[in-house]
């Protein structure tokens, strides 16, 4: 009887262990169906039981704007470890109408690749018409410095 209980509680402590051990990553929005007049909230969430998470790959989020952004980190100390939660918020407003894809974000920790899932966001027209991304600004040539002179000016007084 002993031995299954000793079994027990290592099973149990193992299994809580594997949970917190685990990385999750959300993405969601704030709404799927939008019209030119309005902007979507992108969020995504990584938690994870290490303390320093590294930098995701975002996606692209083609066909929208990204208004603004936001970053949040949180470590908690738990009674089996560490719990980390990393935070980003995005506001993204539509360039064109149609239904955009934003594809899962990417991590690797302990070379380990983690995703999110997929998002389809569907745009309709609204009483404004959607603006579209900003053109790079072409470089500029660098100014011609003026070529100094090969003998200096003589001055009579």
């Amino acid at each position: 009887m002993k031995r299954i209980i000793g079994i027990t509680v290592i099973f149990i402590f193992l299994f809580k262990t594997s949970v917190f051990a685990q990385i999750s990553i959300k993405a969601e929005v704030d709404k799927k169906s939008i019209t030119t007049d309005e902007n979507v909230t992108y969020k995504i969430t990584i938690t994870s039981a290490q303390k320093n998470i590294p930098e995701p790959k975002l996606p692209e989020f083609k066909g929208f704007n990204i208004l603004s952004s936001a970053q949040s980190s949180t470590v908690s100390f738990i009674e089996s470890g560490i719990k980390a939660m990393l935070v980003y918020a995005f506001i993204l407003a539509p360039t064109q109408t149609g239904k955009f894809k934003i594809e899962p974000v990417i991590i690797k920790i302990k070379n380990e690749i983690y995703s999110s899932d997929s998002l389809q966001i569907e745009v309709k027209q609204g009483k404004t018409q959607p603006k579209p991304k900003p053109e790079q600004a072409p470089s500029l040539p660098e100014e011609s410095q003026p070529e100094p002179e090969s003998e200096p000016a003589q001055t009579t007084l």
